[in-house]
């Protein structure tokens, strides 16, 4: 049979089901996207071989302001100067409307440091040829010209099978072979364009080998000054770590507002299910509750000094569970008290004897103190527990 529903409870348990989905969607949403370590290109997260976390948590020992870019072009530093932007092979190519803002980025006076060919279709003016040959290992160039780039960096190592093809006015090839350029380099507007074939001198492995670590460098600070740490810009925006919607709301005031607003639903909330609940009598306290009878006979026995009687009381009981138990008469002594617990109850252990000539004293005793009263009587009460005598009525 159905159980009915008050109206009430109804729109409490709908209340509360939305709020439980509602903190399941946002939960989901906020929640940062992973990139796992393992990942196949340059991220500054990698930690295998090709990954770049390496060369990103080297920048910042160096003192650069290094940061994690994950918006889109358009929100590039208006002022470029002395900002570079590392695009480390792309996994999601720029479009040629991303391309010209990044054009615009460099003329402002920015830095661009484009890696593969994904990269290098990002710069203006670029063309790629194929290698003669396949390349299957790394190959060691020197430089062809004297610049900022091949400051204590005579050689490199690269893997890479196409070139930089024709050079454009303007553009200079730094490192490469017969094939073509591997590294080139040029200016536009106030900014510099850089390019690598591979991306090798910043992966963690390729970092090490030959000059790699001195072309990065160079190529971060390629105008070789010495005003200062640079502003690097970490793109992780072509590799699928984008700013969404809740990232542009956590720049603004509505996590607040959504706070606040959680704060009054749940007032709202608290305040309706006292208001709309069942409603219940008072309980009250009997003035015949059996505590409050021990309480009321506990003062009369204390303001009147009663211990002995109390201790008597006691041992009334006492008595009267256990000798019945045992099989003796009403008027057995404590000898015979204490032969039956050791004939029927297998009670051998010392200090019963004792304890039962203490009570007998305490009875015939007008000084009892209240002290030894209670110590006697929590000593019958312990050996009731210990005979189990609790739940026998005394005769």
């Amino acid at each position: 049979m159905p159980v009915a529903i008050d109206p009430g409870d109804r729109k409490l348990l709908m209340v509360a089901a939305a709020l439980l989905i509602g903190l399941g969607l946002a939960g989901y949403l906020l929640s940062p996207a992973s990139l796992s370590s393992s990942a196949g290109f340059p991220s500054s997260y990698g930690t295998n071989s090709t990954g770049a976390k390496a060369a990103y948590l080297l920048l910042g020992d160096m003192g650069y302001r290094v940061e994690r870019w994950t918006a889109s072009p358009d929100e590039l530093p208006a002022d470029a100067r002395g900002v570079v932007l590392v695009l480390a092979e792309p996994v999601i190519e720029p479009s040629s409307d991303e391309a010209s803002r990044l054009a615009a980025f460099i003329r402002r006076g920015g830095t661009v440091l484009a890696t593969g060919a994904s990269g290098g279709n990002a710069l203006p003016s670029h063309e790629f040829v194929p290698t003669h040959k396949p390349v299957y290992a790394f190959q060691r160039f020197r430089p062809e010209s004297s610049t900022p780039l091949t400051r204590d960096a005579p050689e490199i190592l690269m893997e890479s099978n196409f070139r930089w093809g024709k050079l454009f006015p303007g553009q200079e090839k730094v490192y490469g072979d017969a094939d073509g350029a591997v590294v080139i380099s040029y200016r536009l507007g106030r900014g510099t364009a850089i390019w690598w074939a591979d991306s090798s001198p910043l992966e963690n492995f390729g970092l090490r080998q030959a000059s790699n670590l001195m072309l990065f460098l160079n190529s971060i600070d390629s105008s070789g000054s010495a005003a200062g740490p640079k502003r690097v810009l970490w793109d992780e925006y072509y590799h699928g770590q984008r700013a969404g919607f809740w990232s542009y709301v956590g720049k603004t005031p509505a996590p607040w507002g959504i706070v606040q607003l959680g704060v009054v639903a749940v007032a709202a909330l608290l305040t309706f299910g006292r208001r709309s609940g069942p409603v219940r009598p008072l309980v009250t306290e009997s003035r015949l509750s059996p505590l409050e009878f021990i309480d009321t006979l506990g003062g009369l026995y204390e303001r009147k000094g009663a211990s002995r009687e109390a201790l008597e009381i006691a041992y009334h009981r006492f008595r009267g569970a256990l000798v019945p138990r045992l099989g003796l008469a009403p008027q057995a002594t404590a000898d015979d008290i204490v032969r039956g617990v050791g004939e029927r109850l297998g009670w051998t252990e010392p200090g019963f004897r004792e304890t039962l000539e203490r009570v007998e004293r305490g009875v015939k005793s007008a000084g009892l103190k209240n002290a030894e009263a209670l110590a006697l009587v929590r000593e019958l009460y312990d050996y009731s527990r210990r005979f189990r005598l609790e739940n026998q009525t005394p005769s």
